[in-house]
C-alpha cells in the first residue's frame, strides 16, 4: 500500500525531492522546505488537511481546491499541472 501524504502524492514515487531534500511530508508533519516560497513553516495543503481534522484532502471532497491550484509547482506547465492533479487523483481512488 502506498504511503501518501495529504494531498495524494506519494513522496517515494512522485516526489522528485524525496530523500534527497526532503524526508516526506509526513513524515515532516508538514513541514517541507518549500513551504517557505509561501511565507509558510508548514505545507499549506497539509496545513488545511490538520486544522479540519482529515487524513487526507480526499476527505474533504473538494479537491482539487484553490489552495492546491495556489500551490502548484510554478514551473509545471499547465499539462504537466493537470498531469500531477490527475495523478493524486489517482492515488485516492487507488486507496478506496
Amino acid at each position: 500500500m502506498k504511503n501518501l501524504s495529504k494531498c495524494g502524492v506519494c513522496c517515494s514515487i512522485d516526489c522528485k525531492a524525496y530523500k534527497i531534500e526532503c524526508d516526506g511530508c509526513n513524515e515532516l508533519e508538514g513541514s517541507v522546505s518549500w513551504a517557505k516560497f509561501y511565507g509558510k513553516i508548514l505545507c499549506p495543503i497539509y496545513e488545511c488537511a490538520e486544522q479540519n481534522g482529515f487524513l487526507s484532502c480526499k476527505e474533504c471532497g473538494k479537491v482539487p481546491c484553490e489552495i492546491w491550484i495556489s500551490t502548484r509547482n510554478p514551473v509545471f506547465t499547465d499539462e504537466e499541472f493537470q498531469a500531477d492533479i490527475d495523478s493524486r487523483l489517482k492515488n485516492f481512488e487507488e486507496l478506496s
